[in-house]
């Protein structure tokens, strides 16, 4: 595959005419037509009214929120809440948490300075989809994500959370727990020159600048945004510095009276400290050495912060044109490209307060008093094309269309000696491998092609009733060319393909002004990923894609004061994936062990006090047990809630958000108990109207994240994971936990030219 970008190739002198044109210094004498917007051919469109013209002040406040158009569990989460209340650096992680069920999204390294992980109803990341402007994307070893890659929270618009398959048309390759969508900021009607610069707790510094080129009559009425974040930190823990940079464009032209084409290209770079093999630190440690114990900065130790270090480059791009053909024919088209680049240097040890070891040089001989460690490697390249069409009759509207991507991994780890950086020949001799002795742990190349036909009609029964029938065929094939496999260090080659036919029902009905209520069924699906063939019996290890089913019904109100909705659950997850009973630990066979079921119940509710002061909650309860033991299964919290306090009386804005997350389980069958966490985040503006300079807006910002100053565990990573051994589901002194960290400030001044 291409290693570069093919939208890239633009015309360059009509782009630089483009940026020239923002730096004018003469005002536009008139507002240019503004582009055509055709919204998203194919989707259920049932976020657009509100997440970009609320019909009420209740819509207009809300932190999380629904559609009245909605025919799953969603919440809508706007740019106005997350830039008020969130640290600038925040990820993510961090704003899909304010919505029910989700659970984490907080960075051990402080907001937004270390990766973080999000569940939905108690699925893991890997178990849904995440999308950005409707583009699935995440790792291809396994649809995972690193939630400082890609796009931080500059770049973005809104954040929605759907709890569900979605329907026909949701594109994903694990289009089975929901999915997480992100998307792009809007660009303005207007132009502005927006710079900004942000400074806080443990050294974190951001400096950004975002230029709009409003609309450009000379360019055909295109408009243009260019943004450039730089941001800096020490971090939290003890010698975990960071830093990063970002830079978007986004560029739509209309085309004639009915084409709108898009072009956004996003390059993410970001470097850190970190241990690949970390996965927190023990009780013990966090006593003698603190909560924020990491890195050290002596070269003597496996923790040296020089010896651990990661560099990430991502890149994403995309081309969309969107039109109308005429006689109720829509088509909406998006190309899209995007790469993934991670060169880590790391120890190889697991226990990272210990010394030098051994090293093995050339001809087998053992070094003492040296250190192991090694450079790993992770890239992908991946293209795709989503289409979709539409065509309005009379009795409805129905969509067609086809999701192909096709991509390509490599993968690898070699051992060096660090404090000199020649090969550590330690890994011992397996048939296959490239020698007897070698530095080689792993050398993997993988891929997939997959391809996703959809077809779905949604009828209009009757007034205010909307049936919506759909079908979505799957087919994903999976390879992998590895001289080395990871874990097995055997020579791998192996080609898989998974199919499946995923059947859709939804309805919604608007049975009075301002109420609606909606039902899905759904069927989703979870191809197995690289990590199931890893084994030295991966040969022998028969398993088929886990399947969900979604059952869930709920309503939506909205009026001028209040804005609610609630629903209900029942998912049935199907053909989990487990180790043979009796199969060797370190090369298992994996099978379709069984299933769970997943239910519960969720809320949101918006209400508009009066006098400028608003109140937002959220809350779930939540379950999922094993089929054969009826036990809880790990990672599932108990409940979730969230109160937020809003306060809007003009330049002057204030929100108080809490959020707590309830009990949860480490371990599956109820084993290894967590207590609940929670943490409270304070953002308070002022904005000054012309304040002169040519400025048009100064607003002034802090934020303060877990005001309360917690310091909760909020992960662990138990020693015994097999349940057939006694100590398994108690605590030991070799666990190792993930502290949520202290309370920190950040200041923010944002101007508008």
């Amino acid at each position: 595959m291409p290693r570069h970008n093919p939208v890239a190739k633009k015309n360059s002198s009509t782009i630089a005419g483009l940026i020239a044109a923002i730096g004018l210094t003469t005002p536009l004498t008139s507002m240019a037509q503004q582009a055509i917007d055709l919204g998203t051919v194919g989707s259920s469109a049932t976020t657009d009214a509100a997440a970009k013209a609320p019909a009420s002040r209740a819509a207009a406040v809300a932190v999380t929120q629904s559609s009245l158009k909605a025919t799953q569990p969603q919440s809508i989460i706007n740019r106005s809440f997350f830039e008020d209340v969130k640290s600038i650096v925040s990820d993510m992680s961090a704003i899909a948490a304010a919505a029910p069920s989700v659970t984490l999204g907080i960075s051990t390294n402080g907001p937004g300075l270390s990766e973080s992980k999000v569940g939905i109803r108690g699925f893991k990341d890997g178990e849904f989809n995440i999308t950005f402007d409707g583009i699935p994307f995440g790792d291809t070893n396994g649809p995972t994500h690193h939630s400082t890659a890609y796009f931080p929270a500059e770049v973005l618009g809104r954040v929605e959370v759907e709890r569900g398959p979605g329907n026909a048309s949701n594109f994903g390759q694990a289009t089975f727990g929901g999915s997480l969508n992100l998307f792009s900021r809007d660009l303005a009607p207007e132009r502005t020159i927006a710079p900004y610069v942000s400074f806080g707790t443990w050294n974190t510094q951001v400096m950004g600048l975002r230029v709009d080129s409003g609309t450009l009559e000379q360019f055909g009425d295109a408009k243009l945004a260019i943004s450039y974040q730089n941001m800096s930190s020490d971090g939290y823990r003890t010698h975990s510095p960071l830093g990063g940079q970002n830079f978007m464009l986004k560029l739509q032209k209309p085309v004639g009276e009915s084409t709108l084409v898009t072009l956004n290209v996003n390059y993410n770079k970001n470097w850190y400290s970190l241990n690949d093999n970390e996965k927190g630190i023990t009780q013990a440690q966090a006593d003698a050495l603190g909560k924020n114990f990491a890195l050290d900065d002596n070269p003597l130790k496996a923790n040296y912060w020089k010896y651990n270090h990661v560099e990430k480059s991502t890149n994403m791009s995309y081309l969309r044109v969107q039109s109308d053909l005429g006689g109720g024919w829509e088509i909406d088209n998006n190309a899209y490209y995007y790469n993934y680049t991670n060169n880590g240097l790391t120890t190889s040890a697991t226990d990272l307060t210990t010394g030098l070891g051994n090293v093995t040089g050339s001809g087998g001989v053992v070094q003492a008093n040296q250190m192991p460690g090694g450079i790993k490697i992770n890239e992908y390249w991946v293209a795709g094309d989503i289409l979709k069409a539409t065509k309005r009759t009379s009795a409805g509207l129905a969509r067609i269309g086809v999701w192909a991507e096709k991509a390509d991994t490599h993968r690898a780890f070699y051992d060096f000696n660090l404090l000199n950086g020649t090969p550590n020949y330690d890994q011992a001799a397996v048939p296959g491998v490239l020698s007897s002795i070698n530095n080689v742990k792993y050398e993997q190349k993988s891929g997939w092609r997959q391809y996703q036909p959809f077809a779905e009609f949604e009828w209009n029964v009757a007034e205010g009733i909307k049936v919506t029938p759909g079908l979505k065929y799957m087919r994903t094939d999976l390879g992998v060319d590895a001289s080395v496999n990871q874990t097995a260090r055997i020579e791998q080659h192996l080609a898989k393909r998974y199919t499946a036919a995923l059947p859709f029902l939804a309805a919604n009905y608007a049975f009075q002004s301002g109420w609606s209520g909606y039902a899905q069924l759904a069927k989703g699906m979870l191809v197995p990923n690289i990590g199931s063939y890893q084994s030295a019996n991966a040969d022998a290890s028969a398993i088929q894609p886990q399947t969900s089913f979604n059952r869930q019904i709920g309503v939506v109100h909205e009026s001028d004061k209040v804005k609610f909705d609630a629903d209900v659950y029942y998912i049935s997850f199907n053909n989990k994936i487990a180790t043979m009973p009796g199969s060797p630990a370190a090369q298992p066979i994996l099978y379709n062990q069984g299933g769970v079921d997943y239910s519960g119940a969720e809320g949101q509710v918006s209400y508009v006090l009066g006098g400028g002061f608003s109140v937002s909650a959220n809350g779930s309860l939540n379950r999922a047990s094993k089929r054969d033991t009826g036990k809880q299964i790990a990672g599932v919290p108990n409940t979730t809630s969230a109160l937020g306090l809003l306060y809007g009386g003009g330049p002057f804005n204030a929100t108080l958000f809490y959020k707590r997350v309830g009990t949860t389980y480490a371990l599956d069958d109820q084993a290894y108990s967590l207590s609940a966490y929670s943490t409270t985040d304070l953002g308070v503006s002022y904005k000054f109207v012309n304040p002169g300079a040519m400025a048009k807006n100064l607003k002034l910002q802090l934020t303060v994240a877990n005001l309360f100053n917690r310091q909760s565990i909020i992960a662990v990573s138990p020693t015994v994971t097999n349940s057939a051994l006694p100590a398994y589901g108690a605590p030991t002194a070799t666990d190792f936990f993930g502290w949520q960290p202290p309370r920190s400030v950040m200041t923010t001044v944002r101007g508008e030219f």
